[in-house]
């Protein structure tokens, strides 16, 4: 486990979502660094809250973009995106009601399950994007 150094297979090939997704990975660093220091679970708090807020509006800024362009593989992306809302949903409330100790198994499932999404299911819809010449859908909304 380490902190995640951004590299170019992340990128979409589009500005204003790899800049949201930057952003998303700079809240898991943050999270890395508080583990490191031994304040994981005190930064689960405000992360959880940070994080919840960025992906709500990543993922309303990706979904609409698809619905506007007719991206034909917006059923599953947006099912991903639900499961991911709800398991982050879960881990915020087992922190808020006083269970400790999670700070290294949300970093882990946060890590794992981004990176992939951005590669994979984000790594799609970034092509089909280009594609279609569409290179940018306005600015980053975190």
């Amino acid at each position: 486990m380490a902190i995640i150094t951004w590299k170019s297979c992340y990128e979409t090939g589009n500005a204003t979502f790899d800049a949201e997704h930057r952003a998303l990975v700079h809240a898991l660093n943050a999270l890395y660094e508080a583990m490191r220091e031994k304040r994981g679970d005190e930064a689960l708090v405000p992360l959880l809250s940070t994080l919840n807020l960025y992906i709500r509006k990543h993922f309303q800024h990706e979904e609409e973009a698809m619905l506007q362009y007719h991206y034909p593989g917006m059923e599953p992306h947006i099912k991903a995106h639900r499961s991911f809302k709800n398991t982050v949903n879960d881990f915020q409330e087992q922190v808020l009601t006083g269970y400790g100790g999670l700070s290294t198994d949300v970093y882990k499932y946060l890590r794992e399950w981004l990176l992939n999404h951005i590669v994979k299911t984000d790594g799609r819809f970034g092509e089909f994007l280009r594609e279609k010449d569409i290179y940018d859908c306005g600015p980053p909304l975190l």
